[in-house]
């Protein structure tokens, strides 16, 4: 399923995020990658819906996301925020349960096919240990598994990411990156996230977008613009990019 972004403006006070072609594949992991305040999360939130553009640009398999309806989109488009501390209270199952909720009427509790659907995600994520327990008593890397736990209950085919493996220990990162990757491969889900650590780019991502100051600086395969002068243009500071026993490695 594909994403076409065209001529998209999102404007604040003293920011414009313009975006005139871009496109978002299945089967693969895409990166935003920039500094503080580039735009990637307003990216991200203009292509979940939560955020509306001047003029309706962002299309899904030729659907325009401005005109579907709420449980529409829930089957659509997933978005995963970095935290969500008004889940506290609620058990690791219920909260993953929330995900069903796009396709319920105000009035309607979720269905058997609703609990089966959780029961699937948590036996797929290996969360059985977890389900039972209260959300604040997850560490932040358990917990950032459980909001992409939520999203894949919400059984959408494409997964919006903010920033998920920030302030993670090693390996929680590594296991929200192989997480993401399995899903692109095994579910052909199509994951967009963005990225604050640059290090961890070429295990996570196989298609960058980098934005600076609100625009498109570079988009393509990872393993073809994940180049030293682009980064260096992309954060005005100076890197090296190496390889070593065939992945590439920043040099600071």
């Amino acid at each position: 399923m594909q994403i076409r972004v065209e001529r998209l403006r999102v404007r604040y006070q003293d920011f414009e995020l313009s975006v005139d072609n871009l496109l978002f594949s299945t089967n693969r992991v895409t990166a935003l990658v920039g500094p503080n305040g580039a735009g990637k999360s307003t990216l991200l939130r203009a292509l979940a819906g939560l955020i509306k553009p001047i003029v309706n640009s962002v299309f899904i398999d030729g659907l325009e996301l401005a005109r579907l309806r709420g449980w529409e989109r829930a089957g659509l488009v997933s978005y995963v925020p970095q935290e969500h501390n008004a889940a506290l209270n609620f058990s690791v199952f219920d909260f993953i349960l929330m995900g069903r909720s796009g396709y319920l009427n105000i009035f309607s509790s979720p269905a058997r096919a609703d609990y089966q659907k959780v029961e699937e995600v948590i036996s797929y994520l290996g969360l059985e240990a977890l389900a039972r327990r209260k959300c604040q008593e997850l560490s932040s890397g358990e917990r950032r598994i459980v909001l992409i736990a939520r999203a894949l209950a919400q059984d959408s085919k494409i997964i919006l990411l903010d920033e998920p493996t920030t302030f993670l220990d090693l390996k929680h990162e590594m296991e929200v990156i192989n997480l993401l990757r399995r899903l692109a491969a095994d579910r052909a889900k199509t994951i967009i996230t963005s990225v604050h650590s640059i290090d961890l780019i070429p295990r996570l991502a196989d298609f960058l977008v980098m934005i600076k100051a609100g625009r498109i600086l570079a988009t393509g395969p990872t393993t073809e613009i994940f180049r030293a002068e682009l980064l260096e243009s992309l954060f005005d500071y100076p890197l090296r990019v190496v390889e070593a026993e065939g992945k590439q490695l920043i040099l600071r």
